[in-house]
């Protein structure tokens, strides 16, 4: 079973978290991702997070930023790392880390402080938009599928799924080894990872702070222009809900 979905015939409508914006700074090109990027795309790559993922940014995020995973079992510890790497491209790069509805009512949001990192991610991806006046995936109603899944059961797993393919994003980053192993979509390319998958193919791309993820097309947006710094405004709604034990 593959974890990608069938590519589709024709580019799918882009909405407002694919549209290249001045706050946001440095995004991407389909020659340098192809396997994440629909051909022809050139802005921000939009990662849809699943609700163990919001956990560990949760209860990690500080010993990722300080790195210092104080983690005892090796293969999670090296998943927190990879968060990490994740993080720090995403501080001065276009990534637009997304959640989607279902999360808000998934049953781990009894965890203290769930919501809170829900709308903390809500907030910093405004400042990516560089308009206060439109409403993150998560703050607005469960997008109609646009695509099917033929490998999970019935529930949140495959809501989640669905709900962020729907919502347009590149990739959907999880932990969740069910949800990597079975995960069978039809409809538009959404690529399902770990994130240690996803920080590996950037990393290994050429992908850094600064530069990288670039093509030299005529028409890129980043090219010919020097494309500022992104607005840093952007870090503190979700550091703000990173746990400092």
């Amino acid at each position: 079973m593959t974890p990608y979905a069938r590519r589709p015939t024709a580019p799918y409508a882009r909405s407002v978290l694919h549209q290249v914006s001045a706050e946001a700074g440095l995004g991407f090109c389909h020659a340098v991702l192809p396997e994440l990027l629909q051909v022809g795309y050139h802005g921000p790559l939009v990662v849809a997070l699943d609700s163990n993922v919001l956990i560990d940014f949760q209860t990690h995020g500080s010993e990722m930023l300080n790195d210092e995973i104080g983690v005892a079992e090796a293969k999670y510890a090296e998943e927190l790392r990879c968060l990490a790497t994740l993080l720090d491209l995403w501080m001065l790069r276009d990534i637009r880390f997304v959640v989607t509805p279902r999360a808000r009512s998934d049953a781990k949001r009894s965890i203290p402080g769930f919501d809170e990192m829900i709308d903390g991610l809500a907030k910093s991806l405004a400042f990516q938009f560089g308009d206060w006046t439109y409403p993150a995936p998560s703050n607005r109603p469960a997008p109609p599928p646009v695509g099917d899944e033929h490998g999970l059961p019935l529930g949140a797993d495959r809501d989640l799924v669905l709900e962020a393919q729907a919502a347009g994003a590149h990739t959907f980053v999880t932990r969740d080894r069910r949800v990597l192993r079975r995960t069978v979509l039809t409809g538009p390319s959404m690529r399902i990872c770990a994130p240690s998958d996803l920080a590996e193919e950037l990393v290994t791309s050429g992908i850094g702070l600064m530069a990288g993820g670039l093509c030299e097309e005529q028409g890129c947006p980043y090219g010919n222009t020097r494309t500022p710094a992104p607005d840093i405004g952007k870090w503190g709604p979700l550091f703000a809900h990173f746990e400092d034990e």
